[in-house]
């Protein structure tokens, strides 16, 4: 199959580039989208652990570390992707702060309780990219529901997400208890909430 590059846009490894396997199941995120999104996060992700959710070339992630994040977690499904994944962390150095979980996502988000701790991350904020084919917003929206849900309610305060979606996916998707960020980027819509703790009362 067909390689292609992928460079990485800001932080220790800017202008560092991964290597990926062509594939019609795997669609990158365009570089001005990304670096839209990663501005919008802050820009460095210092004291953060990140997680892709729909890992494909795992760019996200290699960015989040690349801009301070001291862990990532990855989940891709296909086999290649996977592997081609943990070939670009050694390249880069960073294959002991990265975790590939080569399983389905929605599968393994409904049970969070017991998959989490078995991961024995370190306590620290979350950074969650949610970008998943365009399809599984209709072909399975009960599911992408859930999975936004447990993510949402299961991250520590203190949170940031990044959620990709189509232009005319409807944005009761979002969960309810975070504020978003809604910004086009056609054919995109990212949504971007960070995770507070509750009001104080006087």
């Amino acid at each position: 199959m067909e390689k292609t590059n992928l460079r990485i846009i800001g932080g220790e490894f800017r202008s560092r580039k991964i290597q990926f396997a062509v594939d019609p199941r795997t669609r990158p995120m365009k570089d001005r989208t990304r670096e839209a999104v990663m501005n919008l996060l802050g820009g460095t992700l210092p004291e953060s652990i990140a997680f892709d959710l729909f890992a494909g070339t795992g760019i996200l992630a290699f960015e989040a570390l690349s801009r301070g994040s001291s862990a990532a977690v990855l989940f891709e499904i296909l086999r290649g992707a996977a592997q081609d994944i943990a070939k670009n962390a050694k390249t880069l150095g960073v294959e002991d702060s990265l975790v590939v979980i080569q399983n389905d996502v929605l599968r393994w988000s409904a049970s969070m309780d017991r998959n989490l701790p078995l991961l024995r991350l370190p306590e620290l904020p979350w950074v969650v990219f949610c970008c998943p084919p365009y399809a599984f917003w209709e072909e399975d929206s009960d599911g992408m529901r859930t999975l936004l849900q447990n993510w949402v309610q299961s991250a520590p305060y203190g949170s940031l997400f990044a959620i990709e979606l189509e232009e005319r996916t409807p944005l009761d998707f979002l969960p309810q208890e975070l504020e978003w960020d809604v910004r086009t980027y056609k054919p995109a819509r990212m949504a971007i909430g960070e995770k507070y703790p509750p009001a104080q009362e006087s």
